[in-house]
């Protein structure tokens, strides 16, 4: 992407930002709330179109994983017919899954390792067992760009360490991975990492690179002010 800039409302979520995402591996985009992380995730899946800029070199068919929400929660779905959903745009609403579409389902939901859960109704589970059906859903795309918003939220260790493992294997497989997180041993993971502040890049690099850029400003922002005495 060059030179990308969005807008929120009339408010600049994203300020001219350059960068690559490599294909065939993980990029983690980091950043406090209001950096502009989602909102670089929306424009890269064709949600919001960018005020300046471009995006180019990236594939036209993407999959993108949200947050859980609770209006999610109250569908009647079980695990399966949620990943299930994730096939409605190759195959329609109304179309048939098939043998191979079922072999698909069940093996996004092994890759997050919530085969055994298939049946069981979301309502039901925990947040963490929901977040990983949701990234189920987006890997049963098999999209070669994979776009995730904060895919280890509300998920206890164990089921962040399914969810970056199976996206990981996406990667591997040459998906480009796109991931907005908070999560410090999400970053550690990922092959390279983006930071961003008020919508501008800060820095760009391996993850532990960017790691050391977070905390250089984190602990500049809360540096005591010294004041100058006149002499």
């Amino acid at each position: 992407m060059h030179a990308l800039s969005a807008a929120r409302g009339d408010a600049l979520a994203l300020d001219a930002v350059t960068c690559d995402l490599p294909a065939g591996a993980v990029t983690a985009i980091v950043g406090g709330n209001g950096s502009g992380k989602s909102t670089l995730l929306e424009v890269l899946a064709g949600l919001l179109e960018p005020t300046a800029g471009e995006v180019t070199g990236l594939p036209d068919d993407r999959a993108l994983v949200l947050q859980r929400t609770e209006g999610g929660d109250r569908l009647p779905l079980t695990a399966r017919q949620a990943v299930e959903m994730g096939l409605w745009r190759e195959r329609g609403l109304l179309g048939r899954i098939g043998a191979e579409g079922r072999r698909r389902v069940t093996a996004a939901l092994r890759a997050v390792d919530m085969e055994g859960s298939a049946e069981r109704q979301l309502s039901g589970m925990s947040g963490g067992q929901r977040q990983r059906v949701l990234v189920a859903q987006g890997l049963v795309q098999r999209a070669p760009l994979l776009l995730l918003d904060e895919p280890a939220a509300a998920a206890d260790a164990e089921a962040r360490d399914r969810i970056d493992a199976a996206i990981a294997e996406a990667a591997a497989a040459g998906a480009t991975v796109v991931l907005a997180t908070h999560d410090r041993s999400s970053l550690a993971r990922a092959d390279h990492a983006i930071l961003l502040e008020r919508g501008r890049l800060i820095a760009t690099g391996s993850p532990s690179e960017v790691a050391d850029a977070q905390a250089a400003r984190a602990a500049a922002a809360l540096a005591p002010v010294v004041p100058v005495v006149p002499t």
